[in-house]
């Protein structure tokens, strides 16, 4: 387990619990909520997706946990020589605290360590500087979303 300080508060990061799909959708709301998102289109999101046991098992899962409570997530989908970071969510009383960068930074870290050489993802607007800061660049438009719209693809080299 990664253990490091983000911003002067204590966070180990781990893996998910099977049993912690309810607090990573509750974290994933809250965070899209953050951003001005429709509250009803935003649980209709969340609604749509899977955050079951068996789904957090199919994904590589890291959960960011302050005191016993998980505060945020991010996870990892390998692709042979490219790593997909399929979440990264920070319940928003954390953001800006460094949290994010360390799900970032250990997500990337696993990635290297099954194979990958390249991180990619889809970034949200209000997201793309954060990512920026990570080492992060535009990559290509993703497909549409289910909001009807285009979201940037970025990317960063894996070194070592």
């Amino acid at each position: 387990m990664a253990e490091a300080a983000a911003r002067d508060v204590n966070v180990v990061i781990r893996p998910a619990r099977a049993d912690e799909g309810a607090r990573l959708k509750e974290i994933a709301i809250r965070a899209k909520g953050f951003w001005g998102y429709e509250p009803d289109k935003v649980r209709e999101w969340a609604d749509q997706g899977d955050f079951g046991p068996q789904r957090l098992q199919e994904l590589i899962v890291f959960v960011a946990d302050s005191a016993g409570s998980a505060i945020g997530w991010a996870s990892l989908i390998p692709k042979g020589e490219v790593g997909w970071l399929e979440d990264l969510w920070i319940d928003p009383d954390w953001i800006g605290k460094g949290v994010g960068s360390l799900l970032f930074r250990r997500s990337a870290d696993h990635a290297r360590t099954l194979g990958a050489r390249r991180l990619e993802w889809e970034a949200e607007p209000n997201a793309i500087g954060f990512y920026e800061k990570m080492g992060g660049t535009y990559v290509r438009e993703s497909e549409q979303t289910e909001w009807g719209r285009y979201l940037s693809v970025m990317g960063v080299e894996l070194d070592g």
